[in-house]
């Protein structure tokens, strides 16, 4: 039997879901959504730990499941999403699904997203400078993720699609320590 990835899984359901939600034009309230979940995920970790656990009988987690689509008062098409997840025993691919949803909704949208890495959290203005010089560039509209890593001493690493602009004072140490071995050694 043949054995298919999870991100292949997570990425089939994704999908399922992102047409099922263009197919009632409500695909940015189901962002939405997934941003929700996705921020709950992160908040309440000990919960969703238990829930991507593999049990035999799954009725609980359906339930739960269900439960939190009503409260959040998401969409019909969420719902049921999440419950045919839950039943089929796949919530322990749910971040997978939730990213690989977002990934799907950015390419439909023309959106370029972009991962920032910086040393310390930028201010609303060089964050905005930054939006608007990236969406120049990139002649799209872009998300930033920023991910914040004291290890680039300071500047700035733009990733996007297989591209990286790395302009952190770490990425130049590095570079003049390899000029000067490269130097050194000739």
């Amino acid at each position: 039997m043949q054995k298919i990835s999870k991100y292949k899984t997570a990425t089939t359901y994704a999908q399922a879901w992102f047409s099922a939600a263009k197919d009632e034009h409500i695909e940015d309230k189901v962002l939405e959504e997934i941003r929700l979940l996705k921020e709950s995920i992160s908040q309440n970790g000990d919960l969703w730990d238990v829930l991507m656990q593999p049990v035999d009988d799954n009725n609980d987690k359906i339930k739960i499941m269900v439960d939190i689509a009503k409260k959040a008062k998401f969409s019909a098409i969420s719902e049921e999403t999440l419950k045919m997840i839950a039943e089929n025993n796949r919530l322990n691919l749910l971040k997978m699904i939730c990213n690989a949803f977002s990934k799907i909704y950015y390419q439909d949208k023309g959106i370029v997203e972009v991962t920032v890495d910086t040393a310390v959290e930028l201010s609303e203005t060089q964050n905005n400078r930054l939006q608007k010089t990236l969406e120049n560039k990139l002649k799209a509209p872009v998300i930033i993720n920023y991910r914040l890593k004291p290890d680039v001493l300071g500047g700035l690493a733009v990733r996007f699609n297989s591209w990286l602009v790395d302009d952190t004072l770490s990425g130049k140490l590095k570079k003049l320590k390899q000029y000067m071995l490269d130097r050194h050694t000739v």
